[in-house]
């Protein structure tokens, strides 16, 4: 497994481990800059990589970001045809791999944002990798065990924000979950934890919150914030999450060599990566681009957007559509170790 290292990557990771005794997870992605990689993965990517909540056109992947560009034509010169052209690559590798995204399935556009059409990424699938993957699971007969009824369904059910945005993007959570609960079917896990925050009061997340603070041994720094993110992307905290994981789930531990070995991953910058910014309603062709974890910026170049867009069917190892947020919507690749 080839896994994003934050809670909704970690969570996703370790449910599909619970259930899939052949999947380890052998390399991090951590703030799509470095990699951090068990020794015997260092060199060349694994033959049966399989991506958890990363997407690349090279392996099968299950992850919950828009991934298509859609039908909006960019004025900056060439951008639309660069587009068109990640595009193909997507498509076709849902044809031949496993893609499981539901922003591919419902036919999401990055390149509208506005509520004009349906498949505009302001209707895109709202929740985590973590929600999709549980529901997956259990409509192929292979759902996990949740032996912990205190934290896991919470945990699971705030995966990207969940819990958060339920009321302030009503009019698409309340689309897309309630459907995911029905297609499982009543009394599963999925619409256990729908229900959850359907159901829930103001503060009951927040007391499975404070209940888990007060937990946490005198003196040892958290792992997750109040937020339930990650308190920060750094080895330590990502080993004492997995554990924390793995001592509250029953799961077993599916990192290659053992949590404890990750002591002796090596943390390896992305080979490249890069930005295009195509925010606003005339989408710009601002680009940047790294290699070796060194930023180069340039303003409105539509040549280097091109490249970068083409360069990252072949290289990029987790591509995605960023939709809003506070730098702006962008298309960004980062490649491999």
């Amino acid at each position: 497994m080839v896994v994003s290292a934050d809670i909704d990557g970690m969570v996703s990771a370790m449910m599909l481990g619970s259930v899939a005794p052949g999947f380890e997870i052998a390399a991090f992605s951590v703030l799509s800059g470095t990699w951090l990689v068990h020794p015997g993965a260092v060199g060349n990517l694994p033959n049966d990589a399989f991506g958890v909540d990363v997407f690349s056109t090279r392996f099968d992947t299950v992850s919950n970001h828009v991934l298509k560009w859609g039908s909006k034509k960019p004025k900056a010169a060439g951008v639309a045809g660069a587009f068109a052209h990640w595009d193909a690559a997507v498509d076709a590798a849902a044809a031949r791999l496993l893609v499981a995204s539901p922003t591919v399935w419902a036919g999401t556009q990055a390149g509208y944002e506005d509520d004009s059409k349906i498949t505009s990424a302001r209707y895109k699938y709202p929740l985590g990798t973590a929600q999709l993957l549980l529901a997956m699971l259990e409509a192929s007969g292979n759902a996990p065990r949740f032996y912990d009824r205190t934290y896991l369904p919470w945990l699971v059910a705030n995966c990207d924000g969940g819990v958060k945005t339920y009321v302030p993007f009503s009019y698409n959570t309340r689309v897309w979950w309630p459907v995911l609960a029905g297609a499982v079917g009543p009394g599963s896990l999925t619409d256990h934890i729908y229900s959850l925050v359907d159901e829930m009061r103001p503060n009951d997340f927040l007391d499975a919150v404070h209940r888990l603070d007060r937990e946490r041994p005198h003196g040892e720094p958290p792992w997750l914030n109040d937020a339930w993110k990650l308190s920060s992307p750094t080895l330590p905290v990502v080993k004492r999450a997995l554990r924390w994981m793995a001592d509250l789930t029953g799961w077993r531990d599916p990192v290659r060599g053992g949590i404890d070995g990750l002591d002796t991953w090596l943390e390896i910058p992305a080979t490249s990566s890069a930005q295009v910014y195509h925010g606003g309603k005339t989408p710009a062709a601002k680009a940047m681009a790294a290699h070796a974890g060194s930023w180069v910026k340039t303003a409105d170049d539509p040549a280097l957007a091109v490249q970068l867009i083409q360069n990252g069917v072949g290289a990029a190892l987790n591509a995605n559509f960023m939709v809003g947020g506070q730098s702006g919507s962008r298309f960004n690749w980062v490649g491999g170790w």
